[in-house]
């Protein structure tokens, strides 16, 4: 398992690359679980300022 800070963008980009399963916003973040069609499960953390990190889990 690897995590690593993601710009916005990236972000967005992962997000509309692969299919959501599952998303879910809190007051501080949103948490968005994607299976990415080259990357595989990854869970997306979207800081309010758009920052944040993208998770490369173990299939």
């Amino acid at each position: 398992m690897r995590i690593i800070d993601a710009e916005e963008q990236v972000l967005a980009d992962l997000k509309e690359e692969g299919r959501v399963v599952s998303e879910r916003s809190y007051p501080g973040f949103t948490v968005i679980a994607v299976r990415h069609p080259t990357l595989g499960k990854l869970v997306l953390v979207r800081g309010a300022d758009g920052r944040g990190a993208m998770v490369e889990t173990e299939e």
